[in-house]
């Protein structure tokens, strides 16, 4: 693991992994994260993270049960790039090992999952388990609090996104080494952060900034191509 150098002989600090969870976050708020800035988690928010995991232990049940050859929670990470996490399930096929990804959400966004696809940060994140494990085949499993709808969709390793995605915990890992704070990437997705405090004088302020610049625009760009096939089966 990388180590920090310190001033004034301290000891050196281990420097943060990276979570494959902000894969399709912001870059001032991945660098937040590395650095251990602290969260504003709301109430509601903290019962919405209680449920997702409830149900995600459900879910890995229904793997489990479902396929022989199935590991919950398997580790994975790459020294180089900083990056540790677990993927929700590993699963052996016939055409090799195929990772899965369960997220939950709320009836709001899993009408934009059904209207336009999966989000960019789930589909990041089910992305970069892939090129780091080297896995030809990945599934992102979407679930709507509380109904139990599901939407399913498969996804190829995608070098467009393995680019993308070395390049945007490249920079990451350039800031966290010099401990400083990238300029805002402003979006809509500011109005639900759980740092916006860190970036904006006051509610009224992060408004005004989202009303006029209300679309992501990250640096480089997301791809454009997006090779999702949405399937009624985890694996097919």
């Amino acid at each position: 693991m990388p180590i920090a150098k310190e001033e004034g002989g301290k000891k050196p600090r281990k420097l943060r992994k990276f979570p494959p969870s902000l894969a399709g976050s912001c870059l001032r708020y991945q660098v937040m994260d590395v650095l251990g800035f602290g969260r504003l988690i709301d109430p509601d928010s903290q019962a919405a993270m209680r449920a997702g995991s409830a149900l995600h232990q459900v879910f890995q049940a229904e793997l489990r049960e479902a396929y022989a050859m199935c590991r919950v929670e398997a580790k994975i990470g790459d020294n180089q790039w900083g990056v540790s996490g677990r993927m929700d399930a590993l699963l052996d096929t016939s055409w090799g090992q195929w990772v899965v990804e369960y997220k939950t959400v709320s009836p709001q966004r899993f009408e934009k999952v059904l209207e336009g696809g999966p989000l960019l940060t789930h589909w990041a994140q089910l992305q970069l388990y892939m090129m780091l494990g080297d896995l030809a085949k990945g599934s992102l499993v979407v679930e709507e609090r509380p109904t139990g709808r599901r939407l399913i969709f498969h996804a190829d390793l995608d070098p467009l996104w393995s680019d993308w995605l070395k390049d945007r915990i490249g920079r990451v890992k350039t800031y966290q080494l010099s401990r400083e704070l990238p300029e805002r990437e402003v979006s809509g997705e500011c109005l639900s952060c759980d740092r916006w405090q860190r970036c904006f004088r006051d509610e009224s302020d992060r408004a005004q900034r989202v009303w006029t610049h209300p679309v992501w625009e990250p640096e480089p760009g997301v791809p454009s191509r997006w090779a999702f096939v949405p399937s009624k089966d985890i694996v097919s």
